[in-house]
């Protein structure tokens, strides 16, 4: 049985990058609800973030998270937050029932939940809203989220850290997050390191060091829980 969806997965990507966005839907749709399938669950808001599905499946997902978000899916979580952040699926912006379910999603080990909620507190996304900025607590989830594998979490400290708009700068950390970020396939993160290597000419050598041994726990870790 592992095989076959691993199949259909491969399929149902397949179909996404040709364009095939009905078919992509239908296959991981089906994973998703059948199967609780996490990847097919991020595929589906990735989908949805990136413009790929139309109202009614927009539709036809949000239904789906909502009623599972009760039953402890982390990644149902997850996108019931997202929805409520950015107001997708009909429904309006809502960044405290958005904080309250990347909230629950981290409980659920998802990774990129610490991003999203780092974001909205470092940010100061939710406060015309009535959530006040709140710089440490944001670089806290962001950096938690790093560390657990999250590679936009360690692509935005990086940007952060290396501009020092918002926080102290820091080449040493900024170097550290955007070689993290690399590491776990961040493309953007990999041109801006390019960049920070070119203006920055100091030995960084041991920042390096530090993200690629944090890269390897991660990886290993991920390992042990597919065991599980």
């Amino acid at each position: 049985m592992q095989f076959f969806d691993n199949a259909r997965l491969d399929i149902a990507r397949q179909n996404l990058n040709r364009g095939r966005y009905q078919a992509a839907f239908e296959i991981f749709y089906e994973l998703a609800v059948h199967d609780l399938d996490e990847e097919a669950q991020f595929a589906l808001t990735k989908m949805c973030f990136d413009g790929h599905l139309d109202a009614e499946q927009i539709a036809k997902l949000f239904e789906w998270v909502n009623a599972n978000s009760s039953l402890g899916n982390g990644y149902a979580h997850f996108n019931v937050a997202l929805m409520h952040e950015r107001g997708m699926g009909g429904i309006k912006q809502d960044y405290k029932t958005a904080v309250e379910y990347y909230e629950k999603a981290i409980k659920e080990d998802v990774v990129d939940a610490y991003c999203n909620l780092g974001n909205i507190y470092a940010l100061g996304l939710a406060q015309e809203q009535g959530i006040p900025r709140n710089m440490y607590k944001g670089i806290q989830y962001l950096a938690k989220g790093a560390e657990e594998g999250s590679r936009q979490a360690a692509y935005t400290l990086g940007c952060l850290y290396e501009k020092g708009e918002f926080i102290p700068q820091d080449h040493r950390k900024a170097c550290y997050y955007l070689v993290l970020a690399t590491w776990a396939g961040h493309e953007q993160a990999h041109r801006v390191l390019i960049i920070f290597q070119h203006t920055n000419k100091g030995d960084f050598n041991k920042e390096f060091d530090e993200a690629e041994l944090q890269y390897g726990r991660i990886k290993n870790m991920r390992r042990l829980y597919k065991c599980l």
